[in-house]
């Protein structure tokens, strides 16, 4: 199984409604133990920290071909903790709705990251990471100043 590092950022951070952008890093480790970037990018307009975590996840899922171990870099704990605790999972189950009878928010974007991260059965794990190695890198490529998407 391929191993390939996450890296997420977003110009948005806490809990504000705002028109957002969002880039990930997609580490790939070839076999040769060589290391292969690309890139993804976009933007939502009233949209808000957990959405771009999302949006970005989404996108990120949507670039693979087979079964991978993944490891998402970001700093976001809720989105983190909340799958790491298998919620979405359980949220399913009960019709998109929490234990107090509210709906899920952002319930299409958790539906789509089901459908993404299980397509092809990967290993997901999380780790917070508040800056990274791309850090730069990516809110270069949100501010438009750089075009690595790939």
């Amino acid at each position: 199984m391929k191993k390939v590092e996450i890296y997420i950022e977003t110009t948005i951070k806490g809990p504000v409604v705002k028109d957002g952008k969002y880039a990930a890093a997609l580490v790939f480790t070839k076999s040769t133990g060589e290391s292969e970037d690309r890139f993804v990018k976009g933007e939502e307009p009233d949209t808000t920290f957990n959405r771009s975590i999302l949006l970005a996840m989404i996108q990120a899922l949507e670039k693979f071909t087979e079964a991978c171990h993944i490891t998402f870099h970001m700093g976001n704990s809720y989105v983190k903790n909340m799958v790491e605790a298998g919620n979405p999972e359980k949220w399913k189950r009960a019709e998109w709705r929490r234990t107090q009878g509210k709906e899920v928010q952002n319930k299409d974007l958790w539906e789509l990251y089901l459908e993404k991260s299980g397509k092809f059965d990967h290993k997901i794990e999380f780790a917070w990471s508040k800056a990274h190695e791309y850090t730069g890198i990516l809110q270069e490529m949100m501010k438009g100043e750089r075009e690595d998407v790939g």
